[in-house]
């Protein structure tokens, strides 16, 4: 029987983080649960899936295509499936 494995302390501390958050900025995508909030659901482009969250009563339409601003969620809540985000921006496009 093989012995367990042991954590190892490393030599120096890692230069980049180990528990990377998503970025921030501007996604592309399809509306998959919209309303007023506070969570919305997004498909980008790229196919990735985003539950949004934004407590400023931004009003998106099922189906639409927008273009949002995202950073990292801070709260611990479920808008659904999906990667969790905070929305601070949406534009419509075309």
């Amino acid at each position: 029987m093989a012995p367990l494995p042991t954590i190892t302390k490393t030599a120096k501390p890692p230069k980049e983080p180990t528990d990377t958050l998503p970025e921030n900025g501007w996604v592309t995508g399809m509306v998959t649960k919209g309303g007023t909030g506070p969570c919305y659901g997004l498909s980008t482009d790229e196919g990735t899936v985003y539950a949004l969250y934004s407590s400023e009563g931004i009003k998106l339409e099922d189906g639409a295509r927008v273009k949002v601003k995202l950073e990292p969620s801070l709260l611990k809540i479920y808008c659904g499936p999906g990667e969790l985000m905070t929305m601070l921006e949406a534009k419509p496009i075309g």
